[in-house]
C-alpha cells in the first residue's frame, strides 16, 4: 500500500495539507464566494449549499484517504485556506493517481496552483512510488490546462462529451507524465 504525507510543505508561505472537519465552515465560505467562477468548469457546486454538505465532503474524502482511494488537501497560502488540490482516484495496481484542483479567483494567476501542484507531483512521483500522474481539464478551462502544460505534462487526448455540466456535456482533455519524464524533464 502507497502511503501519501497528510502535509506537503510547498514554500514559506504556502502549504498543503489533509483537510479536517473543522475546516468545513472556511472551505464552505470560500466555494461560496467562488461558486459563479467555479461553476463555470466544475460540476459539483450544486451538491455543496451548505457547511453540513462541505463536512459531509471532507468525511467522505477522509474515509477514502484512510482505504487509500483518495486524498483531498487544502492549499494554504499564508495560513488561509486558498483552494483544494486532490487526488481524484488511485489504481493502486498501475501507481497511478488522478489529480484535480480549483483556487480562489482572487489568488489565480500568482502561481500559487502550479508551485502546489508541481510540489505534490513530485512528493508522489519520488516519494510515494507512484508511476503516473493524470490531470483532467475542460478543453475550455485554459487556466487550468496551463498547469499540466507549464508543469512538462503530454497531452494525451481529448474525450468528447465526457462531463455533464449542469446542461450540457463538456469535452475533456487528458494530460499525464511518467516518474521517468517528471525527472528527466520530459
Amino acid at each position: 500500500m502507497i502511503y501519501i504525507p497528510d502535509a506537503i510543505p510547498v514554500s514559506e508561505d504556502l502549504n498543503l495539507r489533509a483537510a479536517r472537519l473543522d475546516d468545513a465552515a472556511e472551505l464552505f465560505s470560500l466555494v461560496n464566494k467562488n461558486r459563479m467562477f467555479l461553476r463555470k468548469h466544475l460540476p459539483w457546486l450544486d451538491d455543496t449549499n451548505s457547511v453540513s454538505d462541505e463536512t459531509d465532503f471532507i468525511h467522505q474524502q477522509s474515509e477514502k484517504a484512510n482505504r487509500m482511494e483518495a486524498m483531498l488537501l487544502l492549499v494554504e497560502y499564508r495560513n488561509e485556506i486558498v483552494g483544494t488540490l486532490s487526488i481524484n482516484r488511485i489504481d493502486h495496481g498501475n501507481r497511478t493517481a488522478w489529480i484535480g484542483y480549483w483556487l480562489d479567483e482572487d489568488q489565480c494567476g500568482n502561481g500559487l496552483m502550479t508551485k502546489s501542484a508541481g510540489a505534490l507531483i513530485d512528493v508522489l512521483l519520488n516519494g510515494c512510488a507512484f508511476h503516473r500522474i493524470v490531470i483532467e481539464a475542460g478543453v475550455d478551462n485554459l487556466p487550468s490546462r496551463a498547469i499540466p502544460e507549464r508543469l512538462g505534462f503530454r497531452k494525451e487526448g481529448v474525450s468528447i462529451e465526457r462531463e455533464w455540466l449542469y446542461d450540457h456535456w463538456i469535452d475533456i482533455v487528458q494530460y499525464a507524465i511518467t516518474e521517468r519524464e517528471w525527472n528527466t524533464g520530459g
